[in-house]
């Protein structure tokens, strides 16, 4: 690749885990999840869950308003390159979306994990199901991978903003009131030889650097109901604690999560809140990204550093 980055025929691929756009998608979003067919209960209860937000994901709207920024973005700093999105779960799959980028005479994809932390669930999952596929071509398309934006100076100003302004509108004094920050549990013999927790705390490391003193928590939340062990604490047992110690308000700060979906929206929004509720203790929660425009800089940074050969 040539120091100048000529964008010729190369695409950026933002990719994420996926969700149902409406009810009848949540079927087969769920067997593709599991690799099988879910059980009636499973269903049942992923359905409900889906109705309680509105009876569908946000998360490709989300998704699709970052590619448009994006593609706007780079064409207004001369690099017209072509923005596409996919999902591993859920439409526009991966597969899909990639021989849709392959018809366009594309010979260099830029693919981008919408998950900024590793696991064999979100980058490595997406960027192995990439590879795979491309692999089955034999035509010489490139990938230049795009990694290690975890802790980018712009992504941990961007959450210690809204943190920033979320706490002044809680009423005590900033300092009092403990940050949860939150991502999502997984199996701990998944995360093993992983290095999704460091990263977190190099997220967290990032963030604080920003902020006044402040009190905080890593937490690790939705997690499976497999018999294996799983990532913890829990949010709930971070507000026992808190509330142990004479606190009746937190903020919860969801920074596994760049967008707002299922999450969020019930498992935080919902679930935990009417938890907290019940015990008297008052939660306020700092939105996702989205689409803001600090993310997408965060993302055209990205495409510029691999444009001109310097991923890291």
């Amino acid at each position: 690749m040539n120091k100048q980055g000529d964008p010729t025929h190369t695409a950026v691929l933002l990719l994420a885990f996926g969700g149902p756009r409406s009810l009848d998608e949540v079927a087969p979003f769920l067997e593709r999840l599991m690799g099988k067919k879910p059980t009636a209960a499973q269903l049942a209860g992923l359905r409900q869950r889906y109705q309680a937000i509105g009876g569908a994901s946000p998360l490709l709207e989300t998704i699709m308003l970052q590619a448009t920024a994006l593609q706007r973005a780079l064409t207004e700093r001369g690099k017209p390159l072509m923005v596409f999105a996919a999902m591993r779960y859920s439409p526009p799959l991966i597969a899909e979306t990639l021989e849709e980028i392959r018809k366009r005479g594309v010979s260099r994809i830029i693919p981008i994990s919408l998950s900024p932390y590793h696991s064999s669930f979100t980058t490595e999952g997406y960027y192995a199901e990439v590879k795979r596929i491309i692999s089955l071509w034999n035509d010489g398309m490139e990938l230049v991978e795009v990694d290690n934006w975890h802790a980018h100076p712009v992504l941990c100003a961007a959450w210690a903003a809204k943190i920033t302004e979320a706490l002044e509108t809680m009423g005590e004094r900033k300092d009092a009131i403990p940050v949860i920050f939150t991502a999502h549990s997984l199996p701990i013999d998944v995360v093993a030889n992983s290095s999704y927790v460091k990263q977190l705390e190099e997220t967290i490391a990032g963030i604080t650097a920003h902020l006044a003193a402040v009190s905080w928590h890593l937490a690790f939340q939705s997690r499976g109901r497999g018999a294996e062990q799983w990532l913890g604490p829990e949010p709930t047992a971070i507000l026992e604690g808190i509330l142990v110690e004479g606190r009746r308000q937190a903020l919860i700060c969801p920074i596994g999560f760049i967008s707002d979906h299922l999450e969020t929206l019930y498992d935080l929004d919902i679930v935990l809140k009417a938890w907290a509720n019940k015990r008297g203790i008052e939660i306020n929660r700092v939105p996702c990204l989205n689409d803001a425009p600090a993310l997408i800089e965060i993302f055209v940074q990205l495409v510029e550093r691999a444009l001109e050969g310097e991923e890291r």
